[in-house]
């Protein structure tokens, strides 16, 4: 096997892992394109200051209470502050993911 044939293999061998590395990835799950826009924000901006917290990780009067510090230093449009809310908040009736 040449060897620019070996490095080509190596490539494609390695390409499902770097795609999935990529710091604007959507969370698994994700399907909707709204969902994913506020996830490249959630990764862009939030990971801009801070190691983010993972989607559907705190309880909704948690995630209001520390979007409520960041309004002054972030700036999002009205509906990108509700879609953040409801992407980070755990759902009605559901316990939080394991990180």
């Amino acid at each position: 096997m040449s060897g620019r044939r070996a490095v080509s293999i190596a490539w494609l061998a390695l390409a499902p892992w770097l795609g999935a590395c990529s710091a604007g990835a959507p969370p698994e799950g994700s399907t909707t394109p709204a969902e994913s826009a506020i996830a490249a924000i959630h990764a862009r901006k939030c990971g801009a200051c801070h190691a983010p917290p993972g989607p559907q990780t705190r309880t909704r009067p948690h995630v209001e209470e520390a979007l409520s510090r960041h309004r002054n230093r972030v700036r999002l449009s009205g509906d990108e502050w509700t879609e953040m809310a409801n992407y980070l908040a755990i759902r009605e009736g559901k316990t939080a993911r394991q990180p």
